[in-house]
């Protein structure tokens, strides 16, 4: 039965199923490789295609979205994504597979867009605090996770397995929203501008919302802040720690798994504190974490627990911070716009994720003193985006 307010376990599983699809393949590339007899870095380019496809396609879906209905456009974008899991696994060169994973992100973006928007339609208040902190949470896992599955399936069934997997999920999804779905954005007013006008004016109206533009810096420097250790952590873990490179996946857990426990923890907190005030005791703890890095750095212990457990720390801050961050940019701006504003949230942190990865890999990885600096300075960002544009802003009316 179709409902305007759909289980928060369905948008959890589009979440995860485009989450799952960025880094799953990962333990494939050498293999993918060979396969198509290339570099290494041109079969990197299937993970840079997808990044850059996957933050521009958003700012086509979450407008698209506002004018057409949340449901056609996230059943579209589901079969766009599994056709596009489908090309993938069939693909007889690295340029065709490259195409392939372009349209797999540009399906793919559809399912992180509009798992936020539908939540702000449907949920207000705590819950959609709540439902909120339960998507960042699967965001936060599904990409930790993947690359552990990934492995597995690849031992087993061969590289292509990934993509047959990611396509079987982005099927299953597909049939879940569309027998559980019903259209949850607001009916949009009569037209009385032309398509390209209405677009560029959803855009303009979120990024007049002072709170808005102070929240997506917040929600962007929180997830910045673990793109800067994906981007210099293998380096450091694995060539100058010591440390396995199948182990290193572990490592990426104690990150999303204490920002699952920051989630919880916010979660009970929002009875007591306002969830506004949460952001910056979030991006705070995110920041000291990266400071107690820079300090092990400084004095010499260059161990995987001296940067294991700063991990932990900024993970919890971060739990506490980027799901009240997204749920608060959200409900700062006119319904009729949470399309548009979900997708220039997305954007941004997916641009963001992609040149700050670019910036830390060319950075000396010999101490763990690097990664705590970019974390840090990530987090000084936060905080000044929080107390300049967010703290005096009046509320959205």
């Amino acid at each position: 039965m179709r409902t305007t307010k759909p289980p928060i376990w369905l948008l959890m599983s589009a979440t995860v199923s485009s989450q799952m699809a960025l880094t799953i393949f990962l333990p494939s590339l050498p293999t993918i490789a060979r396969r198509f007899d290339v570099a290494y870095g041109t079969a990197q380019l299937t993970l840079s295609a997808y990044l850059l496809a996957f933050a521009f396609a958003q700012l086509a879906v979450g407008p698209l979205s506002d004018s057409l209905g949340r449901r056609p456009v996230l059943l579209g974008s589901l079969v766009v994504f599994t056709i596009g899991s489908l090309c993938c696994a069939l693909s007889p060169t690295i340029e065709t597979m490259i195409a392939a994973r372009l349209l797999q992100a540009c399906g793919a973006c559809g399912s992180v867009v509009l798992g936020r928007a539908i939540v702000r339609d449907s949920r207000t208040g705590p819950e959609a605090m709540r439902s909120m902190g339960y998507m960042a949470s699967a965001m936060a896992l599904a990409p930790a996770l993947a690359p552990l599955l990934g492995g597995q399936l690849l031992g087993i069934f061969g590289w292509q397995s990934t993509f047959w997997f990611t396509a079987a999920v982005g099927l299953a999804v597909l049939a879940a929203v569309w027998h559980m779905l019903a259209e949850t954005a607001p009916k949009a007013a009569p037209r009385t501008v032309s398509v390209a006008r209405d677009y560029v004016d959803g855009f303009r109206v979120v990024l007049r919302e002072r709170r808005f533009v102070g929240l997506m810096i917040a929600a962007t420097c929180a997830s910045a802040g673990f793109n800067v250790f994906f981007a210099g952590g293998p380096i450091l873990l694995i060539q100058v720690m010591g440390v396995p490179a199948e182990v290193f996946g572990w490592f990426t857990l104690a990150w999303a798994g204490n920002f699952i426990l920051g989630s919880l923890v916010s979660n009970r907190l929002q009875r007591r504190v306002p969830s506004l005030l949460l952001i910056p005791i979030g991006q705070g703890i995110l920041t000291l974490g990266a400071v107690a890095m820079m300090a092990t750095a400084a004095l010499g212990f260059v161990t995987p627990l001296a940067l294991i457990v700063p991990l932990m720390l900024m993970g919890w801050g971060n739990g506490l911070n980027m799901p009240n961050a997204m749920a608060n940019a959200l409900a700062s701006v006119p319904a009729n716009r949470v399309g548009a504003a979900s997708a220039l949230l997305g954007f941004v942190q997916m641009i963001s994720a992609a040149l700050l990865t670019l910036l830390v890999g060319y950075m000396s990885h010999t101490t763990q003193w690097s990664i705590g600096v970019g974390i840090a300075a990530t987090g000084i960002v936060g905080l000044a985006g929080w107390w300049t544009l967010v703290r005096r802003a009046p509320a959205a009316a």
